[in-house]
């Protein structure tokens, strides 16, 4: 198997996008070189070979679109010396999609060509990353940034012809509220989260399927620790809706814990002897994958046997949990909303392209194929309708909401991108004998979508449900 090379994630706001719930059952369906440096994808030669494109006279009909390419804009936080290479796998990702579909035909009778920005784990550059886009592609695609907040650049951005129609944004994360309710950012898994919101009280609709297995194979003795990402006030919000609601759900709270994702093994001792104290039986670290090892390891030194569910979502997908971990990760579970790798090739068509495209694929790079397929399936929709220069931004953004449940040929779990409705539908895994196994559903290729809590529903204020 392929190396999973998910970042070290310290800011772990993946917990709001990763959490989902849910009979068997498919879905239907290097670097950066500078701020905005451009890509261009050299495979292929050209055009579609689809009706559509047969005789058309292609134009230059948009900001980003010529008779020849369609240029999109990759950002994503990979430069910080913070976390140097956080989200790289997402412009890899990205740039080996566009050389794929550029190698099958294109889209829209054009190649695709790929610019790449530099969030560098800052709003202002997340910012600046909307404004050249704005000044150079049909739209974003694979946004990958924790601090993207202003989403006024996007939103105002001017098309060809002056008017501000906005910039398309094909987000794989949407961690601040503002960016998660922008009318032109669609992700991939979409925000629990309800829109419009400012602050305060929230709705939020938890994916929390995976808790039906838990309990119906651990009986509704389940009670435990938590340890909440405490960096920022950002991370603290977008873990409590999961949590809580999780605890709502019947898994007793005996402790919940704050600690950064700089923090040591060492900060994990007064853990693993919350755990020991009150013989809990659920543990859950919500911070990236070394939180959990750091837990794992602490909780093997004291001798703590009593957990039944070691607990983490995608974060925690990563094969250096196994790796670093070692024994002491044994019986780890995680859950996700796309196939796993070690389904293969054979189990499904694009996963094949992109494990065959993409040299180490990893979480987030997965996420971004799914949403950069959305996007050509957007286009594709608009071209079969009304031609290869009907493809303008304001085109894009009025048929995103029209494309119903997708899941990139059974890739992802169906979902309602468009209208920002997330999937009940997941893949339990567990490690076992030093390997990611299928627990739920155990058929490669599949889904679990028919838990009774694939969606629940809580309201709090996610900036004051800390308790720690």
């Amino acid at each position: 198997m392929r190396r999973l090379r998910w970042p070290a994630l310290f800011l772990t706001v993946v917990l709001a996008l990763g959490a989902c719930g849910g009979d068997d059952d498919s879905g239907e369906g290097g670097g950066l070189g500078g701020d905005d440096d451009t890509t261009e994808t050299t495979a292929g030669d050209g055009g579609t070979t689809d009706e559509a494109c047969e005789g058309a006279t292609l134009e230059a009909v948009d900001v980003g679109v010529t008779p020849e390419d369609i240029t999109i804009t990759v950002m994503a936080d990979t430069g910080s010396p913070l976390r140097p290479g956080l989200f790289q796998g997402s412009v890899d990702t990205i740039q080996a999609w566009a050389e794929w579909v550029n190698a099958n035909g294109g889209i829209a009778c054009r190649q695709v060509k790929v610019n790449t920005h530099d969030s560098f784990l800052s709003a202002d550059e997340a910012r600046n990353g909307f404004i050249a886009g704005c000044e150079s592609s049909l739209a974003m695609v694979g946004t990958t940034a924790l601090f993207a907040n202003d989403l006024e650049p996007a939103e105002s951005c001017a098309d060809s012809n002056g008017a501000p129609t906005g910039l398309p944004d094909f987000a794989v994360l949407q961690t601040e509220p503002a960016h998660q309710c922008s009318p032109v950012s669609f992700a991939t898994i979409p925000s629990t989260g309800e829109c419009p919101y400012t602050s305060g009280e929230r709705t939020f609709r938890e994916r929390l399927g995976v808790l039906d297995y838990y309990m119906e194979e651990h009986g509704d003795d389940l009670h435990g620790v938590w340890v909440i990402p405490s960096d920022l006030p950002s991370t603290i919000a977008s873990s409590m809706p999961g949590f809580r609601a999780s605890q709502e759900l019947g898994i007793g709270l005996d402790a919940e814990f704050g600690l950064s994702g700089l923090s040591e093994q060492s900060a994990y001792t007064p853990v693993a002897q919350a755990i020991r104290e009150n013989e809990s039986t659920y543990a859950r670290v919500g911070l990236d994958y070394v939180g959990t090892v750091f837990l794992r390891k602490e909780a093997a030194a004291q001798g703590v046997d009593s957990v039944l569910v070691w607990d983490c979502s995608l974060q925690c997908y990563d094969r250096r949990l196994i790796e670093e971990g070692g024994a002491d990760v044994e019986g780890q579970y995680t859950w996700i909303q796309f196939l796993p790798f070690e389904d293969g090739a054979d189990s499904n068509e694009t996963l094949a392209a992109y494990l065959e495209s993409v040299d180490e694929p990893d979480g987030f790079g997965a996420q971004a194929w799914g949403g950069a397929e959305f996007f050509r399936a957007v286009v594709e929709k608009i071209v079969d309708e009304e031609g290869p220069n009907a493809i303008t931004r304001q085109k894009i953004l009025e048929t995103i909401p029209t494309m119903g449940e997708f899941d990139a040929g059974g890739f992802l779990a169906p979902t309602d991108i468009g209208n920002k409705q997330g999937s009940g539908c997941f893949v339990l895994l567990q490690v076992r004998n030093g390997e990611f196994t299928r627990v739920l559903p155990e058929e490669p290729g599949t889904f679990h979508c028919d838990s009774e809590n694939a969606f629940y529903e809580i309201t709090l204020d996610p900036s004051t449900a800390f308790r720690g």
